[in-house]
């Protein structure tokens, strides 16, 4: 995957780096009515050459950890959403109200998923798996 990120400080071998987040309505604000400012995302990566600050870079990440990051992300609460939804369904069974039940139940489960996608981002990025790579100068 690869984005544009401009060099905001440099430190040693350590490089501070903004990216603009990429919305749905793409980069033409104009046309979009709801005039929404995006905040940039900014991250340390190592560099290896020779960058100055306000340089705008080309960024690489690993396409195989960003998939796994989106499926963790929209995978594991669908998941988990289905799947307390099919365990109410079973085990309410003859109740008339299973249904109410078990979508109360499923959104719950949602926000059982946000804590736990909360803990794996934290670990995630305690062992720093998203590694961004500086290419050339743009």
């Amino acid at each position: 995957m690869n984005q544009v990120g401009k060099i905001e400080k440099i430190e040693g071998n350590k490089a501070t780096v903004s990216v603009k987040r990429v919305s749905a309505c793409g980069d033409n604000c104009k046309g979009c009515s709801s005039a929404c400012n995006q905040p940039s995302v900014i991250f340390e990566t190592d560099i290896i050459g020779d960058y100055e600050t306000g340089d705008y870079v080309e960024i690489t990440t690993e396409n195989e950890v960003v998939f796994k990051q989106i499926f963790m992300l929209y995978g594991i609460p669908f998941i988990v959403m289905m799947a307390t939804i099919g365990v109410v369904q079973l085990l309410l069974s003859g109740n008339p109200n299973k249904d109410i039940i078990s979508a109360v139940a499923s959104v719950a489960s949602l926000a059982v998923s946000f804590f736990i996608l909360k803990a794996y981002d934290k670990n995630e990025m305690r062992k720093n798996t998203l590694n961004f790579t500086l290419g050339r100068k743009l």
